[in-house]
């Protein structure tokens, strides 16, 4: 990152939840401030965004700081604020962290002391109830841009005449659009647009068989712009590999999910089970709109749900193709005179339905185009990752992991499970060792990221057991079909989170008692580790009369398919927690904590080792697995 020298500094200290303050005096700028080890400043919390803020410096050396599409957002006295001049001390909120800035160190002696708030480990970000006539947005008055499409007008230049809207582009030069195919961050007046006349054939990028593409400086009166054989174009596409972008992904900010898993682990069934799912789920029980953002990109993922759940013969055995390494999932473009191979995602507009209780105040909020990444499994294999093939580095930018493991893949879990007539434990079926796998996937991050030895990523790793069907009996736990309950206050459903939380405690001790060195691996990485289990098809496939094995779309009931993205929303605050009031408690039991580093023990009578909790689990009621005692984690 180019940096000048210093014009004007400023103090910045950060309190963030269960860490040290963080003091820093800021001389360099632009100043990148979020979750990733990337940043200048980094706030080691899930609740910040991967790039949170910039400070940054304009044409008089004004200190700006500048919200980068942030989830969660950027907080002035329970205001929602996009750009802010730094001439004064402030006390802002970002996420769960406070962050306090001024000129000098005089300044920040102005500010109230900081008292921590009981967030009770995991408690929703609220959205603050201001009304979006109330948002604080400083707006300059900037040198005229170049005319653009309506539909760009929209997000940039009627920012210099609607006091409720701040430009996509950064004053301190960061970027406002990501590109969900190469992950390229650039300006929106920069979109490239799509010819459409037939003549206008042949792009250095995507070859000549595509169309051109082509920076406008003519438009139709819908905004549209005009190729050189006079046609509108509606498509864009971005400026470095060419691939197009829907316009709901042009105007939405994206969260970025990754699906990772070791061959035939099923990562295709569960990625189609659980979008199906959401499509129902979200609106009927949580009124958010899950739809797709564009067919085009979403196809092969829609063809999936069809043969599983929308069968014209739901009893004829069927199968979902294995994800190749190369293929229709893939995009080849020229880059840097290499091709290159690029991943399509799939991508869905996430928005509050007009019947949620709060849609005016949450609108802006919650709209997000949620960007997934499917990858066969050899993508993540040591040795598969190189400069022509970087399908996996999707990796540094998702704002959660979901990490699939499979236990009819683990030795020691098949021996448990002898007995079961499931072809998936078969003798000669394929064993893996999955903690490589995530080996591997942590070292790539690191790699390309830059984070060094010994941190922990703030991002969120969910850690999904699949196939519960074969192996629930395995669980010391009841689990209810619907971890959630509708609440009249909300006007909708909340979720269990505590449930949510004990079901991950009991799934950890039993990967800690079965393959320990998964649990080991996962939380030298993430600070926060979520074990879910999981069925996409809710029942063992078969094998039909041509060896063939397969299900029968009759017989599918997947199983909690859904929880890891509801808690993603739940993290983001899009769905809300049951409220304290309404939470079912649990008679303790008399025990002692100590805490050590990142691990609470708890000693616990009849018990002749403590048991050894995760501080993710702080301010939660858990179960000792095996037993009926309970206790509550401290809070931090």
């Amino acid at each position: 990152m180019s940096q000048t020298e210093e014009i004007k500094g400023c103090l910045l200290r950060a309190y963030v939840p269960g860490q040290a303050t963080i003091t820093r005096r800021i001389k360099y700028f632009p100043c990148r401030i979020g979750r990733l080890d990337s940043n200048d400043v980094v706030l080691g919390d899930s609740s910040v965004s991967g790039l949170h803020a910039v400070l940054a410096l304009d044409d008089k050396d004004n200190i700006y700081l500048e919200d980068q599409w942030s989830t969660n957002g950027i907080y002035l006295e329970g205001q929602r604020v996009t750009q802010l001049l730094i001439d004064h001390p402030v006390r802002l909120v970002l996420g769960r962290v406070t962050l306090d800035l001024g000129l000098t160190e005089d300044d920040l002696f102005v500010l109230p002391p900081f008292v921590p708030k009981n967030n009770n480990a995991r408690q929703p970000l609220p959205e603050e109830a201001v009304s979006s006539e109330k948002k604080i947005d400083i707006i300059q008055q900037e040198e005229p841009k170049k005319k653009t499409a309506s539909r760009q007008r929209s997000t940039a230049e009627t920012d210099i005449y609607d006091d409720n809207i701040v430009t996509t582009t950064t004053r301190g030069g960061s970027k406002g659009i990501i590109c969900p195919h190469c992950w390229h961050r650039f300006d929106v007046g920069e979109f490239l647009f799509i010819a459409r006349h037939q003549s206008l054939i042949g792009d250095s990028v995507l070859g000549a068989d595509a169309a051109q593409r082509f920076l406008p400086s003519r438009f139709t009166p819908e905004g549209n712009a005009i190729d050189a054989a006079g046609m509108s174009c509606p498509d864009m596409a971005c400026p470095r590999c060419h691939l197009r972008i829907p316009q709901a992904a042009s105007e939405m900010p994206p969260l970025f999910l990754s699906i990772v898993g070791a061959t035939a682990s099923g990562k295709s069934y569960f990625l189609t089970s659980m979008t199906w799912d959401l499509r129902n789920t979200l609106s009927r029980n949580f009124a958010i709109s899950f739809t797709d953002t564009d067919a085009v990109n979403n196809q092969i993922l829609n063809d999936f749900e069809e043969t599983i759940f929308l069968s014209s013969d739901p009893d004829e055995l069927v199968a979902l193709r294995k994800t190749e390494l190369q293929g229709e999932l893939y995009n080849q473009v020229l880059l840097d005179n290499m091709l290159i191979n690029l991943p399509k995602p799939f991508m869905f507009t996430v928005m509050p339905a007009e019947h949620h209780p709060r849609y005016a105040e949450v609108l802006d909020k919650m709209s997000r185009t949620l960007v997934l990444y499917d990858n066969a499994g050899e993508h993540f294999e040591p040795g598969m990752d190189s400069v022509d093939n970087p399908t996996t580095q999707h990796l540094l930018h998702s704002d959660t992991i979901f990490f699939l493991f499979d236990p009819t893949k683990d030795v020691r879990f098949r021996k448990r499970l002898r007995g079961s007539e499931d072809p998936q434990l078969a003798a000669h079926a394929r064993v893996q060792r999955q903690e490589i796998i995530l080996t591997e996937m942590i070292n790539r991050i690191k790699k390309y990221s830059g984070m060094r030895s010994g941190r922990k990523t703030a991002k969120t790793l969910i850690l999904m057991v699949s196939k519960f069907d074969v192996w629930k009996q395995l669980l010391d736990f009841e689990l209810p079909a619907e971890p959630w309950q509708w609440e009249s206050e909300y006007n909708t459903n909340a979720l269990d989170v505590d449930l949510i939380k004990n079901v991950s405690f009991a799934v950890r001790q039993l990967l800690d008692e079965i393959c320990p060195e998964v649990v080991t691996t996962a939380e030298s990485f993430a600070g926060e580790v979520l074990y879910l289990p999981n069925s996409a098809l809710g029942h063992s496939p078969e094998v039909g009369e041509n060896g063939m094995v397969g299900i029968r779309p009759i017989d599918v009931e997947p199983f909690w398919v859904s929880v890891p993205m509801l808690y993603f929303f739940f993290e983001r605050g899009f769905i809300q927690p049951i409220p304290e009031h309404s939470r079912q408690k649990y008679k303790e039991t008399p025990c002692e904590c100590t805490l050590s580093g990142d691990i609470f023990f708890i000693k616990l009578p009849g018990r002749p080792k403590p048991l050894q909790v995760p501080i993710s689990f702080a301010g939660h009621q858990l179960r000792c697995p095996g037993t009926d005692l309970w206790f509550t984690v401290p809070t931090l």
